[in-house]
Order: C-alpha cells, then sequence, then structure tokens
C-alpha cells in the first residue's frame, strides 16, 4: 500500500489509493458567414467529444457553496454549459450512495485552504443531498495512473460512482502513448471492481500543449469503459483558478501556481456535477 499523506487541513488519512483583442473587419465577416451556415445545418452537425466545464453558477446541491475562506477567492468561471444529457446516478434502496475518487494531488486537495472547499468534498456534498453518501479514495500527491492502477485493489465494492482524475504527473513523465496503456489498465481495473458504476473521467489538470495529446488518448479509452469524459484544461488556462503562487495557506502551506486554489477546485467541482443528473 501507499504512504499516508497529509490532507489540506493537516490531518492524515492513509491513501486507497487575456486578454481581448477587437477582431479586424475580415474576421467578423468571416464569422458571421460561419454562423449563417452553422443555423442552416442545424445543431445535430456539431459533435460534442467531451462535456465543457459549467458557467459560474453555483455548484449543484446543499454544501456545495463555498463559505469563509472562498469568499476571497475570485468567482469560478469556464466555457459555455453542455447541452448533452445529464449521466444518471441511480441510488440504491438499502445502502448509501459509494462513491471512489482515484487521482492525484488535486482530487487528495493540495493548496486548498480547507478540506472542506476541496473538488472532492463539494461533489460529495452535492451527492449528500439526495441521501447518505460513502465515500473512499485511492491516489495522493504526485501519483500516475500506474500507481492508482498498482494501489486499486487495496479497496472493496461495490462502488456506485467512481471519478478518476490523473494525468497531471503523467504528462510531464511519459509520452501521451505510455500514458494511454496505463490509463487503459487504470480503468480495466476500475471496471473489474465497479462494472456498472457512472465512471466520470476528469481530462488533464495542464496547458493545451500537455494536456492535449493525453486528453487524446483517454478519451477513447473512457468511451470504451462506458465513461465521459469532463475536461479540465479549459479551466486550468484561466490564471484565477490558480495559485496565486507565494501565498500562504493557514496551514502554513505555499501556494505554487500549478494547483487549483478554492475557486479552481469549485470551478472542477461544478464542471463534473453539471453531467450528472442528481
Amino acid at each position: 500500500m501507499r504512504a499516508r499523506h497529509a490532507s489540506p487541513d493537516g490531518r492524515t488519512h492513509r491513501s486507497r489509493g487575456g486578454r481581448w483583442e477587437r477582431p479586424p473587419a475580415w474576421a467578423l465577416a468571416a464569422m458571421a458567414l460561419c454562423l449563417a451556415g452553422l443555423a442552416v445545418v442545424g445543431p445535430s452537425a456539431l459533435r460534442q467529444d467531451t462535456v465543457p466545464a459549467a458557467g459560474a453558477a453555483e455548484p449543484t446541491g446543499t454544501g456545495s457553496t463555498a463559505t469563509g475562506p472562498a469568499a476571497t477567492e475570485p468567482a469560478a468561471t469556464g466555457p459555455a454549459p453542455s447541452t448533452r444529457a445529464a449521466v444518471p446516478v441511480p441510488r440504491p434502496a438499502d445502502r448509501a450512495l459509494r462513491v471512489l475518487f482515484i487521482g492525484d494531488s488535486l482530487m487528495w486537495g493540495s493548496f486548498a485552504s480547507d478540506e472542506s472547499l476541496t473538488y472532492r468534498a463539494r461533489v460529495t456534498a452535492a451527492l449528500s443531498a439526495g441521501g447518505p453518501v460513502e465515500t473512499a479514495t485511492v491516489g495522493g500527491p504526485g501519483w500516475s495512473a500506474a500507481e492508482a492502477a498498482e494501489d486499486l485493489p487495496g479497496v472493496s465494492g461495490p462502488f456506485d460512482l467512481v471519478v478518476v482524475e490523473v494525468g497531471a504527473n503523467d504528462s510531464v513523465a511519459l509520452t501521451a502513448a505510455e500514458f494511454g496503456a496505463d490509463y487503459a489498465a487504470l480503468l480495466d481495473g476500475v471496471r473489474a471492481l465497479a462494472p456498472d458504476a457512472t465512471l466520470l473521467c476528469d481530462g488533464v489538470w495542464n496547458g493545451p500543449e500537455l494536456a492535449t495529446p493525453l486528453d487524446r488518448e483517454l478519451r477513447p479509452v473512457c468511451a470504451d469503459h462506458g465513461g465521459v469524459v469532463v475536461p479540465l484544461s479549459p479551466l486550468y488556462v484561466d490564471e484565477t483558478l490558480r495559485g496565486p503562487e507565494g501565498s500562504v495557506l493557514a496551514s502554513g502551506a505555499v501556494r505554487d501556481q500549478f494547483h487549483p486554489n478554492d475557486a479552481g477546485h469549485a470551478a472542477i467541482a461544478e464542471a463534473m456535477l453539471a453531467v450528472l443528473d442528481l
């Protein structure tokens, strides 16, 4: 099993784991022609491979509104909401909803100002509005897809919802093809553990240069395993959702400019909740 890691609140848990510029006149004319063409073709011609992050609305569900430290964070922003139908999360009649979070330092909540403001806690709080929820985690700071797959046998099902968020560490260590193979092995393990669970596959938290090649690998793998992709790179490029680098948390931790801040965690949670039918 993996070593213990410190959570944002200092406790220890076992790891089970721009600027806008006015476009020139020719560009405006081209845009008008494109929009006219779309009006003729219709929405069915627009392919949606992944689900973009939701807008600035509050996260769905009781307890998902940030208070305290989050009030000083910038408001979460993101691309326009998706029109794709929400994915159902069936609730068992005889027990609590069981959720497995698999991931790296983002899942663990590194550099959130409080445990309750992590995306994991926000998603759990929203799910709890519909009934009792039990959670388990696999992973921690620095983890890769391969390490998560290795540790997956350490948890036992059943699980009704599985959220997989890996790739940030792989994006600086592996080729896209290598990551794709590791990701497939991880999702094989997920399906062996939870064959009928709703599966969310978060895209890679990094800039497009590093995230896009890995996202291209994980999309078909996720689809082959019956999952839905929630891209995170569009959120990463919003610098207000990270850092600010050098700011000190109450715990003494010093933020970097890579990990999401409280507003970033809120935006990630909102993006995931936007694709779930709660």
